[in-house]
């Protein structure tokens, strides 16, 4: 009788059983960067964050995993049987499920540690959008809008900010933010959506071509007050009292969701406002000032801190993979060039992460700023926003190189869906080019009473006086071509030169914010070695 010998079928079971419960606290050089921004808190700190960041790395994980499928992406249904307008998001079970745990972490409660909220943020975004970061954000900029005008809003806004902050009955709410149209894209002041003043409210009327998070219960609106040039920023319910079971929405009409590169999980759609109740936050001629000030300078925060994390994990995925795949005669870890790009990434990881974090403390710190330091945080924001969203995009793709070809395969890793949200998040609250001239327009004003030296040192305290004087000197150049002007052969090279000159300042700050961290590693020796 004859027996079949069959060759052992090759398993990834030994990097999966590693992988699979991978703690994303369990992270030396992370507990180091939380640990210092925590100081005499870090015990209890660390007792909170612990069986969040379980959650996260387990059963949430597993979830966005399902909830990323393409057969689960959120889906608009329109009219129900009876041909009544009801614009319905639909998402799974599952995505419905995870909304309702995160967002009842109460993450904007008084109840959490100063730093608590952004840390467990920050271990979100380890996981991708996935309909949820996005919304966490534009909720804090929801918060944070009606907090700066609390003692003027009416009680129905009053309403809005505790199911936000607190909740209500243990649902909390979710937020959003609609500023984008067809005609302007983030030129706010270009906006035409018009909002009709009432007596203790206004009806808009009018269009917003690109509105994510359109699942949310509020949404941050900025428009045109009727028969005026002004700008205004407002709050709209997505129903008012009573109408959220009937499906009826306040006098708008969803008209489609996008298709998108990238945050798929997240529905992002159109909008037809015909009478929708608004409620203004603050003077009615400071809404682009108020729109940007409060709410898209978190959003830029919130998306250096998604980068970070993005290449966190890419970054640790990668060196697990790297130790456990042999190919040709040893471990990838094992070749020169993939030891260098493993090292490339770990090092941006530290570099990004320790960076969002210094900037958010500087900015909860802003109070007790001058104007001078002031203005150089609000460029540093700008600055990370472009760089480390750039960033992100290049070291996932290098990520996803070390994989090889299991690296372009949607379920064998997350890493291509970071990527693709990583590509989202360079144009999310002003792509490369706009934020880059806005830092141009920014110095070109500032200049004429404060020195550029005076600037560089402010922003960059690390830097020796030989390297101001030598920016300075770039930067002065570049300032006389002016690169405002229609397009010519020397303005074009001075735009570029200017991108790549604060790309080097950037690089510089981060690697003087990470220097006191750099030694720890992302990964314990001891998790390796059990590949």
């Amino acid at each position: 009788m004859f027996c079949v010998k069959k060759n052992p079928q090759y398993t990834f079971d030994s990097f999966l059983a590693v992988k699979d419960t991978l703690d994303d606290l369990d992270n030396p050089f992370l507990v180091e960067v939380l640990s210092n921004l925590s100081k005499e808190d870090w015990g209890e700190m660390h007792r909170r964050l612990q069986p969040f960041a379980n959650k996260l790395s387990t059963s949430w994980r597993a979830t966005v995993n399902e909830i990323a499928r393409p057969e689960n992406h959120p889906k608009l249904r329109q009219y129900d049987a009876y041909n009544r307008r009801i614009d319905r998001i639909v998402r799974p079970a599952e995505a419905l499920k995870l909304t309702e745990e995160v967002f009842g972490e109460g993450l904007f409660s008084m109840k959490q540690l100063t730093y608590e909220g952004i840390m467990k943020r920050y271990l979100l975004h380890g996981n991708g959008e996935a309909g949820i970061t996005c919304p966490v954000a534009c909720t804090d900029g929801l918060i944070e809008l009606i907090e700066a005008f609390y003692e003027e809003v009416p009680n129905e806004v009053k309403e809005i900010h505790t199911h936000a902050k607190e909740g209500i009955d243990g649902n909390f709410a979710i937020g959003a933010q609609f500023m984008s149209e067809i005609q302007g894209g983030s030129n706010i002041p270009a906006n035409l959506l018009e909002a009709v003043p009432m007596d203790t409210h206004y009806l808009l009327y009018g269009n917003k071509f690109f509105c994510s998070a359109v699942h949310a219960d509020y949404s941050v609106v900025t428009a045109k007050i009727e028969g005026t040039e002004n700008i205004a920023v407002f709050v709209v319910p997505s129903y008012l009292p009573g109408d959220k079971e009937k499906e009826l929405r306040n006098g708008y009409r969803i008209n489609r969701l996008k298709w998108k590169l990238g945050t798929s999980e997240l529905p992002s759609g159109e909008i037809d406002y015909e009478g929708a109740v608004a409620y203004r936050i603050g003077p009615e001629d400071r809404g682009v000032a108020l729109a940007v000030g409060i709410v898209l300078t978190r959003s830029r925060l919130d998306i250096g801190f998604a980068s970070a994390a993005f290449v966190m994990r890419a970054a640790r995925e990668a060196k697990l993979y790297a130790r456990f795949r042999h190919v040709f005669d040893r471990t990838i870890d094992g070749f020169p060039m993939a030891a260098a790009q493993l090292e490339e990434l770990e090092g941006a990881a530290k570099r990004m992460t320790a960076t969002a974090f210094h900037l958010y403390k500087m900015f909860l710190e802003q109070d007790d700023y001058d104007e001078l330091q002031q203005f150089a945080l609000r460029e540093l924001i700008l600055l990370q926003k472009i760089y480390a969203a750039k960033e992100a995009v290049d070291h996932l793709r290098l990520a996803i190189s070390l994989f090889g070809g299991h690296g372009a395969i949607e379920d064998f890793s997350a890493i291509p869906r970071l990527f693709r949200d990583s590509l989202v998040n360079e144009l999310w609250e002003g792509p490369r080019n706009v934020l880059l001239t806005q830092i141009y327009r920014d110095l070109f004003q500032l200049r004429k009473t404060v020195p550029i030296e005076t600037v560089l040192e402010t922003m960059f305290p690390h830097l020796s006086l030989i390297d101001v004087t030598q920016y300075t000197s770039r930067i002065e150049a570049i300032m006389g071509i002016n690169i405002m002007e229609a397009p010519t052969p020397f303005n074009k090279m001075a735009a570029m030169n200017w991108e790549s000159l604060w790309e080097e300042l950037f690089l510089s700050f981060q690697q003087a914010v990470t220097k006191p961290f750099e030694e720890q590693p992302i990964l314990r020796e001891e998790i390796l070695n059990n590949l």
